[in-house]
């Protein structure tokens, strides 16, 4: 089914004669390209696009089926929107609630010859389609790439912020336009920071060290963890204080992967992460979500959390990414994405994840 389809069986089941895209993430896939400037109106015959001479020519060379409006001090947003508006005779016009803010949406309202109705998008992305799918697959080989290198990288003495840096340089080198998201490198006791972003900590030889990164490429995410053990000292990866912590949370992430397949609840998956987290006794040590979808946003609904009743379906993409994080010593977070298939899970990384160390060939 294409999108304009999809999109008009939405305005016929809302009772809408209309609806106005304006957000960045739902606007993408009309305009083929990522921008928080211009408008897509979609109507039961018709589907506009309002844009300004910056994008105005590149927008119309990538797409087809959309009729091109040319905003400008002469042809300001509402004269353009009102005039469509007057003439497909548009009496009810759908907007993204949850996206438009309270001032523009008082705007709008006092300004357009429409009924306005809050309507959401968001879950007409969860199901990716096959080219979603190819350019998300291309932003997790950038991203596992990616992984490899920065394990033979990272040496003691190095700041968290140098680490940080070689890592997203990589990205781009393999083709990835930028980082899906701040780049997180957590070095020892800044390990028990679920979201440390890169600091100037000095990174010490038989520290745990846990990389959260993810490329964004033709518009998708990826979004990567894994926690390595530092080289330099004496000890083996078994002999780390903290060994026994990884093996649970591997144990748990692969848990949760398991449980994947379609029809599950998504709090099951959850579940079957955080019981094996539980009764190893850091139930209080795992304070978020498994995992959450990932597409055009790093973070997308729905999630493996303890509440999203949400079935999965063939075509979902969702990370799992459970961890464990001790105040004072450091903490372990494993993360994959996950492609739900007809008939399970297909992970989309290629990395070992046993715990590794750094430096290694």
């Amino acid at each position: 089914m294409g999108l304009l389809t999809t999109l008009r069986d939405l305005l016929a089941a809302e009772n809408l004669d209309g609806i106005l895209i304006a957000s960045r993430q739902n606007k993408q896939p009309h305009l083929g390209i990522s921008t928080g400037s211009g408008y897509v109106l979609v109507t039961r015959q018709h589907a506009h696009i309002l844009t300004d001479f910056r994008y105005y020519s590149d927008i119309a060379s990538r797409t087809t089926g959309y009729e091109m409006h040319l905003l400008s001090a002469d042809c300001p947003f509402f004269t353009v929107l009102n005039g469509l508006i007057a003439q497909e005779n548009l009496r009810t016009l759908g907007f993204e609630g949850e996206h438009v803010s309270w001032h523009t949406g008082s705007q709008w309202r006092d300004a357009l010859s429409a009924k306005l109705c809050s309507v959401s998008l968001d879950a007409l992305r969860q199901i990716k389609t096959a080219d979603e799918i190819l350019r998300i697959r291309a932003a997790c080989r950038i991203a596992d790439n990616t992984a490899q290198h920065i394990r033979r990288f990272i040496q003691p003495g190095m700041r968290e912020r140098d680490v940080a840096a070689e890592l997203e340089w990589f990205m781009k080198q393999q083709g990835a336009d930028k980082p899906s998201f701040d780049t997180i490198v957590a070095s020892g006791s800044r390990g028990a920071l679920p979201h440390g972003k890169a600091s100037d900590k000095v990174i010490a030889a038989g520290e745990l060290i846990t990389l959260d990164f993810g490329a964004q490429h033709q518009g998708y995410c990826s979004d990567m963890t894994r926690t390595f053990l530092v080289a330099g000292h004496d000890a083996t990866p078994q002999a780390h204080p903290l060994y026994a912590v990884y093996q649970t949370v591997l144990e748990a992430q692969l848990a949760a992967i398991d449980a994947i397949r379609p029809g599950v609840a998504c709090h099951q998956v959850d579940r079957a992460a955080r019981t094996i987290i539980e009764r190893a006794g850091f139930g209080a040590q795992f304070g978020h979500n498994t995992g959450h979808a990932i597409g055009i946003d790093v973070h997308e609904n729905p999630r493996f959390s303890p509440t999203d009743a949400t079935p999965l379906q063939p075509g979902m993409l969702l990370t799992v990414e459970p961890g464990i994080y001790l105040e004072g010593q450091g903490g372990v977070r494993i993360e994959d994405v996950v492609l739900v298939t007809e008939s399970g899970a297909d992970v989309l990384y290629t990395m070992p994840k046993r715990l590794l160390m750094t430096g290694e060939i």
